[in-house]
């Protein structure tokens, strides 16, 4: 009778091990999950971003993303008042190269101009300050609009460059 208690408590417990083994192999969801994040990104404590998201998720092997999309305020370095904004349906983080990538309706937009670019992927890098797009773009200024593939820009979108421009560009000939 001992032994056969004996054989099905070493029975249930070797189960039980190798079942939360199972578990632990399989789970591949975010180690890091937060909701309604609101952080702000400082510089000798002068602000220079502040992003929100519904969802920020990091994985185990270090992969940062934003699935339900990213807002961000991005602020002047000498008048600290917000200059650009910047929105995307879904981001990742890069953490080796510090860079990010933005897909799906993507819009940078510059408070002081009233430009407006529109495109499917965007990356940003924030140690450069800079903005870069391989893909069909549109940029609205004013009552122009401006298309072409790929741009590259400043972080505040104030000066930009279309790689390829297309489209009907109008010429004042005064």
């Amino acid at each position: 009778m001992i032994s056969r208690l004996l054989f099905l408590f070493i029975l249930f417990f070797s189960c039980n091990s190798q079942t939360i083994k199972k578990i632990e192999q399989t789970y591949e969801g975010p180690i890091v999950e937060i909701k309604d994040l609101n952080t702000f990104f400082t510089d000798s404590a002068t602000v220079r971003f502040e992003l929100k998201s519904k969802l920020y998720q990091v994985f185990k092997e270090g992969k940062e993303i934003y699935p339900e999309g990213l807002y961000m305020d991005i602020y002047s370095k000498e008048s600290k008042a917000v200059i650009a904004t910047f929105e995307a349906n879904y981001v990742e983080r890069f953490n080796d190269e510090n860079y990010y990538k933005a897909m799906g309706n993507v819009i940078l937009y510059n408070i002081d101009s009233g430009d407006e670019l529109r495109t499917e992927e965007l990356f940003w890098y924030p140690n450069d300050e800079k903005f870069l797009s391989e893909k069909f773009v549109t940029i609205k200024t004013g009552n122009e609009i401006h298309s072409g593939e790929g741009m590259i820009s400043n972080q505040d979108f104030s000066s930009y460059e279309i790689i390829k421009p297309s489209g009907i560009i109008d010429v004042d000939e005064n």
